[in-house]
């Protein structure tokens, strides 16, 4: 193959290639996290929902009022231990997408745990006040994060004409369009 550039866009995929590429030190990990999707809610949810335990996880965040919060609300037992917040967006089906959970520790464990979805299914119904819609789905995954707290993904030439992008963790989805437009202008297009 020939080309006047190359960008791997790898995901989660961190060995092989990648690791021969970019050698040792690339401060990106890989992390698992577990999330459900729920039948139709029956009415519109007209935002996005994040808990307050979201912004324990982003560096951003840092500073008095993020001490405040932990000091005068601190996670449950069950949301620390599993490094949880909720994050919950309607679906088009009228369904719920709600996560997720955070494990770092390699091996990742194979199964998924029911502790978190009950911590969720609390936290929405608080939220929602009612019960939540039957859980449709549960599901486990992998993305990459990129573990340099300045950047939002790791962007690397790691050959002539060959970058490595990959690392936005949980921001795939919502900043691709930007990754990729900042990574075409380091790439003179």
């Amino acid at each position: 193959h020939t080309g006047d550039a190359v960008v791997l866009a790898t995901g989660a995929w961190l060995g092989g290639l990648v690791r021969e590429l970019a050698g040792p030190g690339l401060p990106v990990r890989r992390v698992r996290l577990q999330m459900m999707q729920t039948e139709p809610l029956g009415e519109e949810l007209t935002t996005s929902v994040a808990d307050p335990d979201s912004f324990r996880y982003y560096p951003a965040y840092a500073g008095e009022a993020l001490e405040a919060l932990n000091a005068g609300q601190p996670q449950t037992p069950t949301a620390a231990a599993h490094r949880m917040q909720l994050l919950m967006v309607q679906r088009r089906d009228g369904g719920l997408t709600i996560g997720d959970t955070h494990e770092y520790e390699h091996p990742f464990a194979f199964d998924t745990v029911e502790e978190p979805y009950e911590h969720l299914r609390e936290v929405v119904a608080g939220y929602l006040g009612r019960p939540l819609p039957r859980v449709r789905r549960r599901w486990a995954g992998v993305y990459a994060q990129c573990t340099d707290t300045g950047r939002v993904v790791h962007r690397q030439q790691v050959r002539d004409g060959v970058w490595l992008v990959t690392g936005p963790g949980g921001r795939g989805m919502t900043c691709s369009p930007a990754i990729a437009e900042t990574t075409a202008d380091r790439l003179g297009w």
